[in-house]
């Protein structure tokens, strides 16, 4: 679900945001690919105290082993549940916003994804909290990535497409309700968000880590899967915990008040280049590229991933919680370059970055570390 971050008080003279001990940040969708590094990123740093919101029940460790924080498990959807009151949380002061829910169309996915961000800004504000800054997370398909070719360098101030697209109604609801409940908000924009999560609809590392080892497990050599066209076209990564700092960065920083920034790891790849590293990193031989759609391929490996589970001492994740295949189908296909402009985040003062090859190949890493992959 979707996260929102809160401050308390500016210190004008250095363009940072000072705050009291202890601020209270709620992460909606806590257990998504961008709530988890979010979480990851923040759990432990002082001063901050740390509460999840999600659907689903939240596990009693995070990925790397540390107790996870306190969670409330509610349906944002389902206002007449007592599980969906926060009224309880009336000292939350920042919030993170990147939940979401899948939807057959995007029509149909506007109306509860926008009702979700209202109705956890409704309910904190019926419980009184200090709220003072809300993070929304939106994506590159505010920019028509999900459509086809597009402008690229694609920039924050480029004019909206026709819709429907639910980022563009998230984002002036938030901006209706700042001016009723007095918080400060900023938009971050991301795309292909890399990190460990499982159960996640989007989440491309995780597709990635159990087709290699599916192919790895029956013997043959990796193939790309995607299409002739995305093999060679000019991409873009978000690392998760590059994301995760720029949550902060914009909680904490007066520069990013009623902004929209894209986040990117500040660099560029192509599939061509980084599939031998994949490759190298599970020690297996790459053949060339076999477009074939993953959502038909993989449906029937639920059983040898059980008996790889068994084999290597794997935690107990079930196949169809590994990844969303048709999430993963549409990455891999996509024939065009896909490219956003960070220069306005790097000019407001935030300089995280990541090399994407070496991000891809560090989530892999951990993703066996924790046993989530042989």
């Amino acid at each position: 679900m979707p996260i929102a971050f809160i401050w308390e008080r500016t210190g004008m003279k250095t363009g940072v945001k000072t705050g009291n001990p202890q601020q209270h940040l709620l992460v909606v969708g806590g257990y998504g690919v961008v709530g988890t590094g979010v979480v990851n990123h923040i759990l432990g740093m002082p001063d901050w105290r740390i509460t999840t919101v999600g659907r689903s029940p939240a596990p009693t460790h995070l990925v790397d082993g540390r107790v996870a924080p306190p969670h409330i498990q509610a349906d944002l959807l389902d206002t007449e549940s007592p599980n969906a009151d926060l009224t309880k949380l009336s000292d939350v002061t920042a919030m993170v916003f990147c939940a979401y829910v899948e939807r057959e169309s995007m029509a149909a996915t506007v109306g509860p994804n926008v009702d979700m961000l209202a109705n956890a800004l409704d309910r904190l504000r019926q419980a009184g909290s200090p709220l003072s800054s809300v993070v929304l997370i939106g994506g590159g398909k505010s920019y028509g990535a999900h459509l086809g070719p597009y402008k690229t360098p694609a920039k924050e101030r480029d004019p909206r497409f026709m819709g429907p697209i639910f980022y563009n109604d998230q984002e002036d609801l938030l901006q209706r309700k700042a001016v009723e409940m007095g918080y400060e908000w900023t938009v971050l924009r991301p795309d292909a968000v890399l990190g460990p999560s499982i159960g996640s609809p989007m989440n491309l590392l995780m597709g990635l880590a159990a087709y290699a080892s599916v192919s790895k497990e029956l013997g043959i050599p990796l193939r790309f899967p995607g299409t002739n066209g995305a093999w060679r076209s000019l991409l873009q990564a978000t690392d998760a915990d590059v994301l995760a700092q720029a949550v902060t960065w914009a909680i904490t920083h007066d520069a990013a008040r009623g902004e929209i920034f894209n986040v990117t790891n500040g660099d560029n790849f192509r599939w061509e280049h980084l599939w031998p590293e994949i490759a190298t990193f599970f020690d297996m031989k790459v053949a060339p590229p076999q477009p074939m759609r993953l959502v038909d391929q993989m449906a029937d490996k639920g059983d040898l991933w059980q008996s790889m589970v068994t084999r290597h001492r794997l935690r107990d994740t079930p196949w169809h919680k590994l990844a969303s295949w048709p999430f993963v189908d549409a990455c891999l296909k996509m024939d065009y370059d896909t490219v956003q402009s960070t220069i306005k985040i790097r000019q407001a003062g935030f300089n995280g970055c990541m090399d994407t090859h070496d991000g891809l190949i560090r989530g892999l890493s951990q993703l066996r570390h924790q046993k989530l992959i042989p």
